[in-house]
This record gives structure tokens, sequence and C-alpha cells, in this order.
């Protein structure tokens, strides 16, 4: 496996860059809180019971997608790792918009949204830009392009010259 990180393009930075911020997120920093109770802080992994589970499926894409780009020659497996990385945090973005903005985890008025909260959907947000942008932009590498093939002139046996 050669790894060449000139291989990187600007969305696969970007989606880079948003699945370590969303798992960061996801896992060290609290998404939501009670009112009044400072001890009552929840982060993304424990307040999302069902949504935690595509968060991690679009980080862990978004890194393979980088992982990929910068490991392979072939377009073949950083391509398709787009696509999934697209769909996949474009669906990430809607349900977190659900959950984060119209849709607080909590039957009670207490729960508030802390800035773990927004951070993850913004690092979904960056995701999904930079997995299109990433689609968008065609072509591989320079230093993986096809040289010129050498070509070998053919005698006849009876014709040596």
């Amino acid at each position: 496996m050669d790894v060449d990180l000139s291989r990187l393009r600007h969305g696969e930075v970007i989606v880079g860059v948003g699945a370590v911020v969303l798992l960061v997120s996801m896992f060290g920093l609290t998404w939501f809180g009670v009112s009044g109770s400072p001890s009552r802080s929840l982060t993304g992994w424990q307040a999302l019971s069902h949504v935690r589970w595509l968060v991690l499926l679009c980080g862990v894409t978004g890194l393979a997608l980088f992982c990929l780009q910068i490991s392979r020659r072939s377009p073949a497996w950083p391509v398709t790792f787009s696509v999934i990385a697209n769909v996949v945090s474009v669906l990430t973005v809607l349900a977190l918009l659900y959950r984060v903005v119209i849709n607080v985890p909590g039957s009670d008025s207490l729960v508030t949204q802390k800035p773990g909260a927004f951070i993850g959907l913004a690092a979904a947000i960056a995701m999904a830009y930079g997995s299109y942008a990433s689609m968008r932009q065609e072509g591989i590498a320079d230093r993986d392009a096809p040289r010129e093939i050498e070509t070998i002139r053919l005698t006849t046996p009876g014709n040596a010259s």
C-alpha cells in the first residue's frame, strides 16, 4: 500500500476533518443537558439512542474515504466511498437536524442543547459538502496517471533491416 497525501483533493480533506470532528464531538463533547443540573449532561453517544449508529457510520465512512484516497492509485474505491459517504452524511444531517433542532430528546422543557450538538451537526454538514465536492472533482493525481506505453517495432524474419 502506497500512502501519498498528494492524492487528497479538497473534498476528501473536508470529509476527513469533518469525520474526526464528528466522532470527537460524539464521544467527547456534551450534546444535551438538564437546566439547573450541571451533573446531568449527556454526550451524543448517550443521548442519541437510534441516531447514534447512523452518526457512527457517517464518521467511519468519512475516515474510510480519506484513507482510501491516500492509499489507492486506482480511483474505483475512493469514488465508491465518496458516493456512500455522501448518502450517509446527508441522512445524518437530516437525522441530526430533526434530533438537535426540531425534536430535542427528553419529554420536559428542561433539556437544552449544548455546543457539542451543534458542532456535530456542523461536522455532518461539512462531510456532506466534502463528499459532494469529492464526487464532482474527477481525475487522479498526476503521479498516478498512466505513462506513455513503450512501443517496439516488429520486423519480419526475411526483411531484417
